[in-house]
């Protein structure tokens, strides 16, 4: 296996075996980002590396879909008027003078 590798069905990415902290890595290096995971035991570099892309994929995916929920709940009707709701805009004294205090 050469180092780096790459994998056929995972356009993109490139990944590089190091032994880093005692371990040995997969670094995965694609679309602006580097992501490392360890080899489990009995698990090849090429497995390890689909792994750790799937990962990735699935996160990236969660967020988009959050993000395309927010959206739509954005996109609904504006939250109902609240009727006989009131403001007091009238500062209080004691609580002015107390925060006016040094702490002791």
């Amino acid at each position: 296996m050469a180092n780096p590798f790459s994998v056929r069905w995972l356009a993109g990415w490139t990944f590089q075996t190091v032994f880093m902290e005692g371990h040995l890595q997969v670094e995965a290096h694609g679309f602006g980002i580097c992501l490392r995971t360890p080899v489990l035991p009995g698990e090849s570099p090429l497995s390890a590396a689909d792994r750790l892309v799937l990962a990735e994929d699935q996160r990236r995916r969660a967020l988009h879909n959050a993000w395309l929920r927010g959206e739509r709940l954005a996109q609904t009707a504006p939250p109902p008027r609240l009727s006989g709701a009131r403001v007091d805009l009238q500062p209080q004294p004691e609580a002015d003078q107390a925060a006016m205090e040094p702490a002791a």
